[in-house]
């Protein structure tokens, strides 16, 4: 059945990013071979490459499956009413720890991000190009909020906003020399204050509380 097929090809895909995840987790990208992977998912190395051209489309692939489960968490917050703000913050703590914890992965995914914002009409930029959009995705629903609310002015562009303020993030990670998770949210609010100052509505001003102390 192509049901099952599709299904049962999913699946496998899942199971070998997560498997390359938690292997790239421990002993990073250029520690982890093909051959490792593809005996921690079960799957032969042809199988392997014919779902992933390359580990960082691996890494790429959990990474956004990631953080679709942390917009669908905000969605559902927002949409019960939550403070956007609250949300915003809950969010960026997420993100920070994740930055922290897998530091040694950030470059990887911020490169493969940027570059295909600068070269996103190459195939191989498609995987970095769909992560940058998921990203994006993340953080537009709180500015959606924001605005209904009056915060932000009624033209402003949340999509590209939301681009911006992810190209920010990932900066603010590749470059920060961050020790730790309080670092990384005060360099992150610094930039996002910066960004927010010219989005605001007249006679609002919302600067982003520290948090996660």
């Amino acid at each position: 059945m192509k049901v099952d097929r599709e299904e049962q090809d999913k699946d496998r895909r899942d199971r070998i990013a997560r498997a390359a995840f938690e292997l790239f987790a421990r002993s990073g990208l250029e520690g982890t071979s093909a051959q490792d992977i593809a005996r921690a998912a079960y799957v032969s190395r042809t199988n392997l490459y014919r779902y992933f051209p390359s580990k960082i489309h691996m890494l790429l692939a959990h990474f956004e499956k990631a953080v679709q489960a942390s917009r669908e968490d905000a969605v559902q917050r927002l949409n019960a009413g939550a403070n956007p703000q609250q949300v915003w913050e809950s969010m960026t703590v997420r993100m920070a720890d994740l930055g922290v914890r897998y530091q040694h992965l950030v470059g990887a995914v911020g490169q493969a991000v940027l570059g295909a914002r600068l070269h996103g009409d190459e195939p191989d930029s498609h995987d970095g190009l769909k992560t940058a959009v998921t990203l994006a995705a993340l953080v537009e629903p709180v500015l959606i909020a924001m605005r209904h609310q009056g915060h932000l002015r009624p033209d402003v562009d949340t999509t590209m906003f939301s681009a911006l303020l992810v190209d920010a993030c990932l900066l603010a990670l590749l470059h920060g020399g961050h020790r730790d998770q309080r670092e990384v949210l005060r360099d992150w609010q610094d930039r996002f204050s910066l960004l927010l100052h010219g989005a605001l509505a007249p006679d609002h001003n919302l600067p982003l509380r520290e948090s996660g102390g």
